[in-house]
């Protein structure tokens, strides 16, 4: 029974790699939308720090594990912005961490409205760790050997901002690179990078002085993969002034996946926390304990007008 299980998890988990193409999902993508969209760089006065923690299907044996730190911000005397990130995402006996340089140029439309475009280039390691699975030596996968694949990637973006709006669309995954598992072509056929592309968008809405509601979108679509929707509404209270603290809580919903809460706090307008509880909504609610996320972040002082 237990054997059933560990090769059913196994299973699971190797197939949730694939089909999501490795891509991590973020709970509070509204806080960091750098991630899925180099092109943010330099939307910004200031450059930022910003790190996310997100543990999903807590209780899940092998659950999926994200961890990724990230800056971007403005170059100084041209409409220009940088960054980047390093990520490392596991699940069970499957890993990938990545690196990736933004660049991203922006260009004043009207007063109030600019549009910026973004590339991110960088290099990946993906690993499998086969020293914990059962090991069939007729088996040309699960032989308990550890394969290693480095490749390159690359993400490219456009975002449209104003100071009350924004939307944007990204894809990643652009060169489709080939996983190479074992010697098994099927498996290696498999495992290609499909292209993500994302559709996103925000407005934040002035109730009065101290009151705010900002809901957002996210539309995330995957080859062979139903489209999937993320919905959010966070409620901000707090003064407006530039050096004033804020706090901020909301609910989210993702298609055929979670209903969330969240809560976070602005202070000073340079230190953020968030926390988001992911409660699951499908069939596989009855085998964890819901997700974890846990997003920190710390923004420098203006180095350029807007």
């Amino acid at each position: 029974m237990r054997k059933t299980t560990f090769i059913t998890i196994l299973l699971f988990s190797c197939v949730l790699k694939v089909s999501s193409s490795l891509d991590p999902l973020y709970t509070q993508f509204m806080t960091n939308p750098f991630l899925i969209n180099p092109a943010l760089a330099g939307t910004y006065p200031y450059y930022q720090i910003i790190t996310n923690s997100r543990l999903q299907w807590a209780g899940f044996n092998d659950a999926p594990i994200t961890n990724v730190i990230s800056m971007f911000g403005p170059t100084i005397n041209q409409p220009m912005g940088l960054g980047g990130y390093i990520m490392h995402d596991a699940t069970g006996p499957t890993s990938k961490t990545s690196i990736n340089f933004s660049y991203a140029y922006n260009y004043a439309i009207a007063e109030d409205l600019k549009i910026s475009m973004g590339l991110s280039v960088g290099m990946f390691q993906y690993k499998i760790d086969g020293s914990g699975s059962i090991q069939n030596p007729n088996d040309r996968v699960y032989t308990g050997e550890t394969f290693t694949q480095y490749g390159p990637d690359a993400t490219l973006g456009v975002y449209l901002f104003a100071s009350t709006y924004h939307v944007g669309l990204a894809s990643t995954n652009l060169l489709g690179n080939k996983l190479k598992i074992g010697e098994d072509t099927a498996i290696t056929d498999l495992s290609r990078l499909s292209r993500h592309y994302y559709l996103h968008g925000g407005y934040k809405y002035m109730v009065n002085r101290e009151l705010s509601i900002e809901p957002t979108i996210i539309f995330r679509k995957v080859v062979a993969v139903p489209l999937q929707i993320d919905f959010n509404v966070r409620v901000w209270y707090g003064k407006r002034q530039w050096d004033r603290s804020k706090i901020w809580g909301g609910v989210s919903f993702r298609s055929n996946d979670a209903v969330t809460i969240m809560v976070g706090y602005l202070y000073q307008r340079k230190i953020e926390i968030g926390y988001s509880y992911d409660i699951g909504i499908n069939k596989l609610r009855t085998y964890h304990y819901g997700t974890h996320e846990v997003m920190i972040g710390f923004k420098f002082n203006d180095i350029k007008e807007y």
